[in-house]
């Protein structure tokens, strides 16, 4: 990753500086998909999952799944392995009984050192349920 600033000084002979940052930029996690969308009808049931698996040289262990708001939604967190890889699943349930839209965020509580919050987006849309004829 390479970043560039323009900084602006009070110095005569050179007013503007400009500094590049260049960087490796290592991936922590994967996240599939990368945020949730609940969207559904009233009265119907309506969930989803998002599967959060850490990079082998950066493992950690998922210890708390909590919503932000969680006037919405309710959530679990499950463990689940294949082979040497631990992964999470996050499933978000709406509980929403009402049409309308709503925002939340899962927070997700790890016992890494370099990232102990992981935060999930989850974006409801709950329909009026549709008429009977």
């Amino acid at each position: 990753m390479k970043k560039s600033v323009l900084v602006e000084t009070s110095a005569v002979k050179q007013p503007n500086i400009t500094l590049t940052i260049t960087g490796n930029v290592e991936k922590f996690m994967t996240i599939t998909p990368n945020r949730l969308v609940l969207r559904g009808n009233v009265g119907e049931p309506v969930s989803g999952s998002v599967t959060i698996t850490p990079m082998p040289q950066y493992p950690f262990k998922v210890l708390e799944a909590k919503p932000k708001n969680g006037a919405d939604i309710q959530t679990k967190i499950e463990e689940k392995k294949e082979g040497d890889v631990t992964a999470y699943v996050l499933t978000a349930e709406n509980i929403k009984k009402d049409p309308g839209r709503y925002y939340d965020v899962v927070v997700l509580k790890t016992d890494s050192k370099i990232k102990p919050e992981i935060q999930i987006s989850i974006y409801g849309q709950i329909l009026e349920a549709p008429k009977k004829p």
